[in-house]
């Protein structure tokens, strides 16, 4: 890889504290009690920031449950604006996430592909070795070679030395077997530590981020549909609706802060490898020696499966050359016996045995594993790096908005009352009322005239007139009754 990007450097660059604020290794060693401290001091940030939140959420409400004056509908309306308007910041912080959370899950499935492009390499060579070491045990008969030269013959000198050659024939074929059950050990997985190898490691990371991905995607899903909730609730003034949204919000709340810390960890310490990965690589290759991980060159110019691989394939060419020898001094001390046919027959196995070590040691080339090791780096410290941080940028912008939100959603639900009906009292007041309202006027006295012809016939039962209100009468000395006094039985 090259070198690290600004945004490794800066991750790096954070602080790294143990419990008593001193400041520790910032190299990355997960087997380090003292690294691992470091890392729950930053996750424990926002989680102190979470509870002096929700404290603070406790006494505002404490102090405003009992507060049910009237506010100004001039006030209501900029605190509505302004609520929308931190809601579209909410939900573009959300935005962020949701970005974040796709770019993070490229970025790990390239890791994993490339993982799965060496896991399919290293079986391929098992299964490969297993296939040339049993073809050099089963197909390359020297005994049988041993059984056609080892006849009498008038140079007995030049038979030992016939005898010798095929043993030697035996005996590099015996050493090329020897170098594979190497490499297949080398291969073999560690029965105490079964867990850290490559297959299983990236079994496992599939899993978790089968799980990851979607939860996520989800759970940032939830938190827009909330938001809408609350510009629905806003627009309606439904009381319902914006409780719906302290209560929901305050999980919400909880869940982002928590979401944030971990986000908050987790980009530290990737940023620690993404410094220095082959360094991690090699030394945890140095303590644990796991059998697929050791595929890494380590910066180092040997390679023990390629020295063996190696080995073999120069005791195959040797035995060969051994066999074309065989056959060249049989055709001189045996002219009557044809053995052409075995010698041509080990021969082709034995070049078929040397062509496929060969390619197999161009397997193991170091160009090869580093190609998928670049490209696993690429996608975990390049894309995968990069949407971390931003759902941990995401997830600290909107647990500090949504604790906004809900501050104010809380301010407006409480104040939140029916509007009240304006209605014009003297359009809904009778026009007529009652005797005794004019009577206790204290601008005029009841007066004692007897009541005109129409009260006498309202009296006497009168259909014409059943209901009216008797008027009453006046001398014509005095005043007339106000308009007031008249209709609303009291004067100004």
């Amino acid at each position: 890889m090259d070198q690290p990007s600004i945004l490794v450097r800066i991750l790096h660059s954070v602080p790294h504290v143990n419990a008593t604020f001193q400041r520790v290794n910032d190299t990355f060693n997960p087997d380090s009690e003292v690294y691992l401290e470091s890392l729950g001091i930053l996750a424990s940030i926002p989680a102190v920031l979470l509870i002096l939140s929700l404290l603070g959420l406790l006494l505002y409400l404490l102090t405003r449950c009992c507060d049910r004056k009237q506010r100004k509908p001039g006030s209501q309306r900029c605190q509505n604006c302004t609520i929308i308007t931190i809601t579209l910041l909410c939900c573009a912080a959300i935005g962020l996430g949701l970005y974040g959370n796709d770019d993070f899950h490229n970025g790990l499935l390239q890791a994993f592909s490339s993982g799965r492009k060496v896991e399919s390499l290293v079986g391929s060579l098992k299964k490969q070795t297993e296939t040339i070491r049993n073809d050099l045990e089963g197909k390359v008969q020297t005994q049988k070679l041993q059984d056609a030269v080892g006849k009498p013959s008038f140079n007995q000198t030049a038979v030992l030395l016939l005898l010798d050659t095929c043993q030697w024939v035996k005996d590099n074929t015996s050493r090329a077997v020897i170098s594979l059950d190497m490499v297949l050990y080398f291969m073999k997985p560690l029965e105490p530590e079964p867990e850290i190898s490559l297959r299983n490691i990236l079994n496992q990371g599939e899993f978790y981020e089968s799980i990851r991905w979607p939860a996520t995607l989800g759970y940032l899903t939830v938190l827009l549909l909330l938001c809408t909730v609350l510009v629905i609730g806003l627009a309606r003034r439904s009381r319902c609706a914006l409780i719906f949204f302290s209560v929901l919000g305050l999980y919400g709340i909880i869940i982002c802060w928590l979401l944030a810390g971990i986000y908050l960890a987790t980009s530290v310490s990737v940023g620690d490898f993404c410094m220095r990965p082959t360094e991690f690589m090699c030394r945890q290759v140095a303590t644990r020696s796991p059998d697929d991980l050791y595929y890494l060159n380590c910066g180092t110019l040997r390679n023990r499966f390629i020295l063996r691989l190696n080995e073999s394939r120069d005791y195959v060419e040797k035995a060969r050359e051994s066999v074309l020898r065989v056959a060249r001094m049989s055709r001189e001390i045996y002219p009557r016996i044809d053995i052409t046919t075995t010698t041509e027959a080990l021969s082709k196995d034995l070049e078929e045995a040397r062509g496929r070590l060969s390619v197999l040691t161009a397997m193991l080339d170091r160009r090869s594993i580093d190609k998928h090791y670049a490209d696993a780096l690429k996608g975990v410290c390049g894309g995968g790096l990069l949407g971390l941080s931003l759902m941990m940028a995401a997830g600290l912008l909107t647990a500090i908005l949504l604790t906004i939100l809900v501050y104010a959603d809380s301010h407006a639900w409480i104040y939140l009352t029916k509007k009240p009906v304006d209605v014009d009292k003297s359009e809904t007041a009778p026009l007529f009322q009652e005797t005794t309202r004019c009577t206790t006027s204290p601008n005029h006295t009841a007066p004692s005239a007897p009541l005109t012809s129409t009260s006498s016939q309202h009296k006497n039962g009168s259909a014409g007139y059943r209901g009216l209100v008797p008027m009453p009468t006046y001398d014509s000395e005095s005043p007339p009754p106000e308009y007031n006094d008249l209709v609303h039985g009291k004067s100004y």
